[in-house]
């Protein structure tokens, strides 16, 4: 059934849901058909059970979704794919991820994100550092963690949501866009339950691979961490730093990750510092920076792809 404005999420099936991701370990997998935000829904159940391993809600309207910085945003009924997912890290051995590695949890789903776009609606996406999945420079996704620590106990959970334009004709800022937009016809875009389905299986299967040792995944040389970086448009490029507190842009070069997944920059000074998503307003490329390797690898994968299926 297609979604409607009275039953926006009358495209999603919970019993099918929870089948097709069993196998990915998520225990629940909840459909609202409107709440205000997930990540504060999630993060309230999380709450009362104390703490739980893989378990998502998906809702067909988000009325007063939040993004990072406290920044607001709304989408109308049924056009979105907004979800989030909570998860209590630990490592294979049963202890909690060392502390340095949880802010990575962002990265994963903005990974998982443009993975899942990708390869069902050939759509070139990208990381922007740190909550973004961009096309073209246009804002595809947003992603927002909240970490939850439980009274009595050393393991802090986390909840990490993300909203995704899927369907939408029209957006109100030049600088967003949805896979109907950049797919350019409804038939190349994917329903939100695929969608859904894609993002949580890499999602969960990116988890469970850093679970079996946090450090040796994200660390220096980490296979986690390169793929990550991988994706990342921000890093090669010059950028332009919007500080909180100053009213003129600072420029520098986005070099790598820290151990965090801070974004480590150079300046004109040659000085690098680490800066965490905290510390920034906006990171966006500096005027003249041309496209990054990752970006123009992911426009030329898709295009091999499609190329061989028109063939």
């Amino acid at each position: 059934m297609d979604p409607t404005a009275l039953e926006p999420a009358a495209d999603f099936h919970a019993d099918q849901l929870q089948a097709e991701l069993t196998d990915s370990g998520f225990t629940s997998v909840t459909v609202l058909d409107q709440v205000e935000s997930t990540n504060v829904w999630l993060a309230d159940q999380v709450r009362q059970t104390g703490g739980t391993d893989l378990s998502a809600v998906v809702t067909g309207f988000q009325s007063a979704g939040k993004g990072r910085l406290d920044r607001h945003w709304f989408t109308p009924p049924g056009v979105a794919l907004t979800f989030s997912v909570a998860c209590t890290p630990r490592t294979a051995a049963g202890v909690p991820w060392p502390v340095e590695y949880v802010p990575w949890l962002t990265l994963l789903m903005a990974h998982s994100v443009t993975r899942a776009v990708r390869g069902t609606a050939r759509v070139p996406a990208v990381i922007k550092w740190p909550n973004d999945v961009l096309v073209d420079s246009r804002k595809l996704c947003g992603v927002l963690a909240t970490l939850i620590n439980h009274p009595g106990s050393s393991v802090p959970s986390a909840v990490v949501g993300a909203g995704l334009n899927v369907s939408q004709r029209h957006l109100p800022i030049p600088t967003a866009t949805s896979l109907r937009l950049e797919a350019g016809n409804d038939a190349a875009v994917p329903d939100r339950q695929t969608l859904l389905t894609e993002i949580l299986r890499e999602f969960a299967r990116c988890y469970h691979l850093v679970s079996q040792d946090p450090g040796a995944a994200l660390g220096p040389g980490g296979d986690m961490r390169a793929v990550l970086e991988s994706e990342l448009d921000t890093l090669g490029r010059r950028v332009a730093l919007h500080l909180p507190g100053s009213t003129v842009p600072e420029q520098a070069v986005a070099e790598g990750l820290g151990t965090s997944g801070e974004l480590i920059v150079r300046g004109d000074q040659r000085t690098a510092r680490a800066l965490s998503a905290g510390d920034v307003v906006h990171v966006r490329p500096a005027p003249g920076a041309a496209r990054t390797a990752s970006e123009q690898c992911a426009l030329d994968d898709v295009a091999r792809i499609t190329a061989g299926e028109r063939a």
